[in-house]
C-alpha cells in the first residue's frame, strides 16, 4: 500500500503535536525549574518540527519523494502509528505514585523519541530530493538529540 505524502503531513504532524503537549504537561509535574525549562524547550522544539514537515511537503507538493513504495516504512506505520505515540500523563500518574510517574513518563518519551528518529530516518533513506533528504536528516538528528537529552533527565531522576 502507497504512502501519501498527505498521510505523512498527518503522521508528522501526530506525532510532533502529541510530542509538544507531552511535555508541555509534563513540565506542569516537576518542580525543579531547570527542569520544567528543558521541558518547556522540548514542547517548543516538537513543535518546530512539526510546522518543518509540513512546510517541506506543502512546499513540493504531490511530487514523488521514493518512499511512496518504501514497505519498512508502511511496516512501521502500520506498527506505531496506529495509536498515540505519548501517552497521556494523566493515565500514568492515576496508575503510580508522582516521582515514579515522572519516571514512567520519560521512559515512555525515550521510546517515542526512538520512534520517531527512526520514522525520519526511513523516510531520509527512501527519499530521492536531496533538499527534502536534507531536512529529514536535520530532524532525525533533533530527534536523537531529544533521545540524549531525555535519557540524562531520566538518569538524573531515577538517581534522585
Amino acid at each position: 500500500m502507497k504512502i501519501s505524502n498527505q498521510e505523512l503531513i498527518e503522521l508528522s504532524t501526530k506525532i510532533e503535536r502529541e510530542g509538544k503537549t507531552f511535555y508541555k504537561e509534563l513540565a506542569n509535574h516537576v518542580p525543579d525549574p531547570e527542569v520544567k525549562d528543558f521541558l518547556l524547550l522540548m514542547s517548543r522544539e516538537e513543535a518546530q518540527h512539526e510546522i518543518e514537515f509540513k512546510k517541506m511537503l506543502d512546499a513540493k507538493g504531490q511530487k514523488h519523494y521514493g518512499w511512496e513504495e518504501n514497505k519498512s516504512l508502511r511496516q512501521l506505520v502500520n506498527t506505531y502509528y496506529q495509536t498515540d505515540i505519548f501517552p497521556r500523563l494523566d493515565e500514568i500518574f492515576d496508575q503510580v505514585p508522582k516521582f515514579k510517574g515522572i519516571q514512567k513518563a520519560l521512559d515512555f518519551a525515550l521510546e517515542s523519541e526512538k520512534v520517531s528518529a527512526e520514522f525520519y530516518s526511513l523516510l531520509q533513506q527512501s527519499c530521492n530530493n536531496l533538499e527534502t533528504k536534507t531536512l529529514l536528516v536535520l530532524l532525525e538528528k533533533a530527534e536523537h538529540e531529544h533521545l540524549e537529552r531525555v535519557e540524562a533527565l531520566r538518569i538524573k531522576y531515577q538517581n534522585g
